[in-house]
């Protein structure tokens, strides 16, 4: 018999409801959580089972509907108005009042003795050693004779133009993270820059350079480009 799992969202406008799940989808090389009502969610927003640690997760998995979170509301950032008499008699204000903002802390459920963990849908082997790839094509390239006079060549500021497709979350998303998160709009920008596909940039970046400096209809002589290299280093000739 199949085990029934459950999530519960912790913020957003569906805060406080629980979903039952019901398969897992990757597409674009993330892993989304689906489930029984059509909706779905970025695993990487979803606390696994009995981790209290909460911080921006839009989700987290519980034991069943009856034992969920639960959540408190504040205020933080209030501050009363304060008066003073000034030398005139009169009473002045010296402390404008400060309404703050309403702050929604959800508050862990009892611990589950369920095993399930964390729902991942590939194992994720051992990690390899960390190559730099900058090193290393330096180190491929070494006595490659465009190379070495790109390394010595004088380099100018230059603006590039280009353009790139990237995968977004909805901007619903954003709104949700914004308004439930302390900086949670900025943390969603980072999250989406540390997933980008460095291959995809530095291929756009490829197609842009190859445009600014004129593509295959720009033809440079050896000799002209040698002999800048060397007014460059050693300075104009006599």
């Amino acid at each position: 018999m199949e085990i029934q799992r459950f999530f519960q969202f912790l913020a957003g406008e569906r805060r406080g409801e629980v979903l039952a799940f019901e398969s897992i989808e990757e597409e674009d090389g993330q892993i989304f959580l689906c489930f029984k009502d059509g909706s779905r969610c970025n695993e990487q927003l979803v606390l696994p089972l009995n981790d209290k640690n909460w911080s921006t997760q839009l989700m987290a998995e519980v034991e069943n509907p009856t034992n969920i979170w639960s959540f408190n509301t504040e205020r933080v950032g209030y501050q009363e108005e304060l008066t003073a008499q000034n030398a005139a008699g009169e009473y002045v204000i010296v402390q404008p009042l400060v309404e703050g903002r309403m702050k929604t802390v959800p508050i862990p459920p009892r611990p589950s003795f369920s095993n399930f963990g964390r729902i991942t849908k590939t194992h994720t082997p051992t990690p390899a050693p960390i190559i730099d790839p900058i090193v290393e094509e330096k180190k491929k390239n070494a006595n490659d004779p465009v190379w070495i006079m790109a390394e010595k060549s004088k380099k100018f500021p230059t603006q590039i133009e280009m353009s790139l497709t990237v995968s977004l979350p909805a901007k619903s998303l954003f709104n949700v993270v914004e308004e439930s998160f302390d900086n949670g709009g900025e943390k969603l920008v980072d999250y989406i820059i540390n997933n980008l596909d460095n291959a995809k940039i530095k291929d756009e970046l490829r197609q842009a350079l190859i445009k600014a400096y004129g593509g295959e209809n720009r033809t440079i002589k050896i000799e002209e480009y040698a002999e800048e290299i060397l007014e460059t280093q050693e300075g104009p000739t006599e």
